[in-house]
């Protein structure tokens, strides 16, 4: 590994705090260049990094790397209900609600997509988590259920939505039951969303 990449703290850089330390080096683009194809530096997109030899040895901050790689962004959608446990089957794309456009990046990492939200409907139900790599900005799990609805199940009327939700995405009816009702009410009405109105009634029909 690089010495300059040694001291680093974090999985993942971004160029801008690598060159003040290759200032020494007659290029230090050129540098970097070298770095990522020896795979000491596995590139993410222009300017962002993931220290190849801190992934081997310990698991990929999804997370983290989700919110850095394109912002304003949280996570969200089938990736939150996932890291809630509200769905049993394994995610494969980190998907996020981003109030830029939307967009999607095919990394060596695999795919992280990000859905635009206009502001208001995305500045409701945000929450900070942490796990072993730091601190990351997610969805509650009612707010990753408005988003997933909103984009996936529009126009389904409340009982029809509900058997989407219980029979086509193996949602458990007693994690619906638990969910905050008055919390979700308040994203539905930021949301203004007949759809999003439509989930508060179907949790009520349980």
């Amino acid at each position: 590994m690089h010495p300059v990449l040694k001291f680093a703290e974090l999985a993942y850089v971004k160029s801008q705090n690598i060159l003040p330390l290759l200032r020494d080096y007659t290029n230090p683009h050129a540098c970097i260049a070298r770095m990522v194809k020896m795979g000491e530096l596995i590139r993410l997109k222009n300017g962002f990094f993931v220290i190849g030899d801190k992934i081997e040895k310990n698991p990929v901050p999804y997370e983290q790397i989700a919110n850095l790689l394109y912002g304003p962004s949280y996570l969200s959608f089938e990736w939150a209900l996932s890291y809630y446990g509200m769905i049993p089957e394994g995610v494969y794309v980190v998907t996020s609600a981003t109030a830029a456009r939307s967009k999607s990046y095919t990394t060596p990492l695999g795919t992280f997509d990000y859905f635009a939200l206009s502001h208001q409907r995305y500045a409701v139900g945000i929450d900070q988590q942490e796990n072993s790599a730091g601190r990351f900005l997610i969805s509650t799990p009612e707010k990753a259920l408005a988003d997933l609805i909103h984009m996936k199940s529009r126009n389904l009327e409340s009982r029809d939505l509900l058997v989407d939700l219980v029979e086509g995405r193996r949602i458990d009816e007693d994690v619906l039951r638990k969910l905050n009702k008055k919390h979700l009410l308040e994203i539905a009405e930021k949301y203004y969303s007949k759809t999003v109105f439509n989930l508060v009634s179907a949790i009520g029909l349980l």
